[in-house]
Parts: C-alpha cells; structure tokens; sequence
C-alpha cells in the first residue's frame, strides 16, 4: 500500500493583510505577509498581551473593516469564530445549537441530526433541555463548540477556549476537540495563553510580536528553532545565554557562557563568534552518567516545585539560571533538595545557537 504523501488542502489563505484601528497614542496596527491554514490542521497563535491575537482571528472571519476582504481566500464553506467569553441564547441548549441553523434552507431532519451530533460531540447530549444561561463555565464552552460545529466548518476560529477551566476540564475538553477535528477536517485557528495545552493541539504555531507576524511553521521547527530570544521565550525555551564560541570539533560549535561552563551545539557558527543559545527545559540533563548529552558543568539546585506530574527545578550557574523538568516522585525529583550541587549535561543538536 503506498501511503498519500500530498500535503494537507491550504482552507484558508491570507496574504499582504493589515489592520489598523484607532489614532495617535491608540493607534493599533498589524501586518501579515502571509499565512495558511490547512485542513485538518491547527494553528497555534502564540504572543504577548496586546500584540493581536484575537485581532488576527477577526480579520481572518472577515469581521475587520480595515482588511480588504480580497486579502483572505479560500473559506468556500463556514468560516465561524468562538469568542472567547461565549454567550447563550434565552432557551434549551439545543434550541442553542438549533438556532445556528436559522436561514440555512437545511431540512428539519437534517436539522435533527446534524444537532445531535453536536451535541453528543461535545457530550453535552444529557443537557440539551436544561436552560443555556444556567449553564456553568465549561458547560458553556462545550456548547459554544457544538453550535460551531453544527455548521459544518470549514475554518474554525477558537479564541481561548480552555480559559476559565481547571485543569482536568481541559484535559477532557481538549481530547474532545481533537477527535471533532479528527472527525470533520476541519482547518483550526486557535489563540491560547496555555502554551502547554496549545503544544498539545498544535500542528502548525503562528507568533505575534506587537504588530507583526514574527515566525509561522511546523510546530517543532517554531519550537526548536526560534529565530528571536523573544519568540524562544514565547515557545518555552526558557534556557537562553550569551556567550562566545571557544572551540570546535567535529561539527560542534562550545560556546563558553561562564568559565568553566561551556555548551556544545551544531548550529553553524564561526570560530570566536558571540552567539546566544536557548535550550528547551526538557533537554537540559542532570548528569548522571546515563550517557544524556556532553557534559557542561557544574550547577546549584536554587529551587524544586512540583504540580504532582513534573518538576521544576531551578538551577543557580554563577549568576544565571537555567531550569529543567523532572518526574515527580521518581528519583532524583524525590531526593534532591535545594543547595545540591549538580552536574548538567545536553545533546549539541538539542541546543539552538544563532549569532548574537
């Protein structure tokens, strides 16, 4: 059997997109050369407060005055945006989902079970004559989800909509939603806070600067090969140091960031060359001999903090801090304590390098 290797359909294009609102010392704008949403994927927008998250989902649903509407192609089938603080209808939950169908020439008895689908969806089936307003947080959003997707999509636009949940709703909600794109192909856009839920979910991760689009891609490519310290910061590459290049050897750049810790990686860089490199918590190592990467010095456990699955544990270098994730629990997670000395270890292609 030969597997189909096409890439995924591209649902929704925007290109050469600007927003602008407002004047003066209010003035807001926003720029995107370009960026694809594919079918069956999701795109994770990630950046800070304030640089246009939720902006670029209303200009890619066509609800931005500014933008051209010739700017955004594709989107022949619904295009539908979840707000973030979604809202009910005075009614039954499934008068709720229903009522998205209003003026759609959709016989009744599609009608019924294109509901119900919805509504099992989102397993909110048990709740389709309770009162919508009386619905609590999460029940609220599961029902915002199955209204969209009654309408069959073919863009879905999600603003935050893990916000307000615990962690378990999250957990079951995000699974759920998963399997509805699964399902249905639709193409995905989503702006969450919750870099580890989007991490989850995320095929493809879009980051904002203010104003600008600053880096779109696969989602390990943005992960593992930030082009700014800001963007790594963005991503989760909290481990970032300066340093200059002190030696090299079979492909392998050391960057001396203090005396006596220096860190190796395979990103190209000249001999003396200042550079700064990010390493994903997950690939900083405790050395123990386990054979986890090139050794890099020595550390001083500063603090342990654990949310019962992983903990994080902060490391004092001279006047640096770096940190690393361990199992909660298990190990060394459970025997050490702060002001242990550790030694530190990483894999040279796991550490990103770009030129100062």
């Amino acid at each position: 059997m030969i597997e189909d290797t096409q890439p995924p359909s591209i649902a929704l294009s925007a290109h050469n997109l600007h927003v602008r609102r407002g004047r003066g010392k209010d003035a807001f704008s926003l720029g995107v050369d370009y960026l694809d949403l594919h079918a069956g994927e999701v795109l994770v927008i990630l950046g800070p407060n304030g640089a246009g998250k939720s902006t670029l989902l209303r200009a890619l649903a066509g609800l931005e005055r500014s933008v051209a509407k010739d700017l955004i192609r594709g989107g022949d089938g619904p295009v539908t945006l979840v707000f973030q603080r979604p809202a009910a209808l005075s009614g039954s939950a499934e008068m709720n989902v229903r009522a998205a169908l209003l003026g759609k020439g959709i016989p009744e008895e599609v009608k019924r079970q294109r509901v119900t689908r919805a509504l099992d969806r989102f397993d909110i089936q048990a709740l389709a004559s309770h009162d919508a307003r009386t619905l609590s947080g999460g029940e609220l959003r599961r029902l915002a989800l199955a209204r969209a997707f009654v309408l069959e999509p073919e863009v879905l636009l999600l603003d935050e909509p893990f916000d307000d949940l615990d962690a378990e709703g999250q957990r079951i909600l995000s699974l759920d939603l998963q399997q509805a794109i699964e399902d249905t192909n639709v193409a995905v856009a989503m702006v969450t806070h919750d870099l580890r839920r989007a991490l989850l979910l995320a095929d493809r991760i879009a980051v904002l600067a203010p104003g600008r689009l600053a880096q779109h891609g696969l989602r390990d490519e943005v992960l593992l090969r930030p082009n700014t310290r800001d963007i790594a910061r963005t991503v989760g590459m909290t481990n970032l140091a300066s340093g200059r290049v002190c030696r090299q050897a079979g492909g392998v750049s050391w960057i001396q960031i203090e005396p006596g810790f220096e860190v190796p990686t395979t990103a190209a860089l000249n001999p003396e060359q200042e550079a700064w490199i990010g390493i994903r918590p997950e690939h900083l190592k405790l050395d123990v001999g386990r054979g986890d990467g090139e050794s890099i010095g020595k550390a001083v456990v500063e603090s342990l903090i654990s949310d019962g699955l992983a903990t994080v544990a902060t490391l004092r270098v001279h006047d640096r801090r770096f940190t690393t994730h361990l199992l909660s629990g298990r190990g060394l997670a459970r025997r050490l304590r702060p002001g242990d000395p550790v030694s530190l270890a990483v894999r040279p292609d796991q550490v990103h390098a770009l030129p100062a």
